[in-house]
């Protein structure tokens, strides 16, 4: 009779705990939409485009000796940021 009543007991903590994952996982995957749904918005507009085409044009001239000193600059005064 006291196993049977511990059994139950645990069943009912198995079964709410079973219902927040569920319920957590339902919120994760609505963040998730919502974010992917943001990044999509903002890749179409225009400071998305720019970005896209910025980003795109350095990839294309990342072993021009210009651009790596500039980005070990830009580095270093954006970890040199957070240390100062």
């Amino acid at each position: 009779m006291l196993i049977q009543q511990l059994l139950n007991k645990q069943q009912l903590k198995l079964n709410l705990l079973r219902q927040q994952s569920q319920q957590q996982q339902q919120v994760l995957l609505l963040r998730k939409q919502q974010w992917s749904q943001s990044a999509l918005t903002f890749i179409g507009s225009t400071p998305g485009v720019m970005l896209s085409f910025s980003a795109g044009c350095l990839f294309q001239l990342r072993h021009n000796s210009a651009v790596k000193v500039l980005r070990s600059v830009v580095g270093f005064r954006w970890i040199s940021r957070f240390i100062g």
